[in-house]
């Protein structure tokens, strides 16, 4: 079996990772926005870029490689 393959539980598990990253960058971006912090903004941004990679790998069903995680447009 090939390492790389996302099957059963843990597609379950990236999927809730997913979405937890996804929430906790739409609070950030939020809370940094509602109290004029910039830096809470941007590390929510990064929490939310984090999130769509991790939907990524349940879509694909397959771990990203270093190269897809650094330039995933090119992929």
């Amino acid at each position: 079996m090939n390492r790389n393959n996302v099957r059963g539980i843990n597609r379950v598990v990236a999927l809730m990772l997913a979405t937890v990253w996804f929430c906790a960058g739409v609070g950030g971006v939020v809370l940094g926005y509602l109290h004029h912090r910039w830096l809470l903004m941007s590390i929510g941004v990064f929490a939310l870029w984090y999130g769509v990679l991790w939907c990524r790998v349940v879509v694909r069903s397959q771990l990203l490689t270093w190269r897809e995680l650094a330039v995933p447009w090119r992929s």
